[in-house]
């Protein structure tokens, strides 16, 4: 095929593009639509059966705001990600993993303040219970945050897929945190933190491979 028959076969077969919303208008619709199912899902689930006193400490407020904090600035920055160009920018994968690092930041101030920091951790306070919460209820909120951003085909595949499962995770937790009884920052950190992060390393690398194959069905 000749090089002006090439073009006009491309020409026909192109079609009508709809630009994306911009960054802040999908970030408050998956916001608007996450947030209260999430909400709900942890009533599902049930609640912790002191709820109403713990949102009275501050404590707990303050954690449960650096966790929804972690949630909502990776799901921003990974949607500004993946605008054509904006990759290639350090600050929208930095401040998340910094907003991240505070969230754990404040637990080990809060786990040093109550005596026996490393003994404490030492005995790996993990309790699988919450790790599976965490992940179910960050499925749904990744579902929707790739299927935003695979219509962007970001170039930045694997960050993208990470920002977006800590963004989702994140939500898990934060959701996790109204459900889990215990407040003891040593137990948040192992049991609430660490699997964000490891959750956050797989799936930067299972779904890169989805954002990646989504890339090439389209072209």
């Amino acid at each position: 095929m000749r090089t002006d028959e090439l073009i006009v076969a491309l020409a026909r077969a192109a079609h009508p593009v709809r630009p994306l919303p911009r960054p802040s208008l999908r970030l408050a619709r998956w916001t608007a639509a996450i947030v209260p199912v999430t909400a709900l899902a942890a009533v599902v689930i049930g609640l912790r059966a002191d709820v109403s006193s713990a949102i009275t400490e501050p404590a707990f407020i303050g954690i449960a705001v650096a966790t929804l904090a972690t949630a909502l600035i990776s799901a921003a920055s990974v949607l500004v990600l993946s605008i054509p160009g904006a990759e290639r920018s350090i600050v929208q994968r930095a401040v998340p993993l910094s907003m991240c690092g505070l969230w754990a930041l404040a637990l080990g101030v809060l786990l040093a303040r109550g005596g026996d920091p490393l003994q404490r951790l030492l005995v790996w306070p993990l309790h699988w219970l919450c790790v599976i919460e965490i992940t179910a209820l960050g499925i749904v909120p990744a579902l929707a945050l790739f299927t935003m951003l695979r219509r962007a085909a970001p170039l930045r595949r694997y960050w993208s897929a990470a920002l977006a499962t800590l963004a989702s995770v994140a939500i898990g937790a934060a959701a996790t945190q109204f459900i889990c009884p215990l407040d003891d920052p040593a137990h948040q950190l192992v049991g609430h933190v660490v699997p964000v992060a490891v959750l956050s390393v797989l799936g930067a690398l299972a779904g890169s491979r989805y954002l990646g194959f989504y890339s090439r069905a389209e072209l």
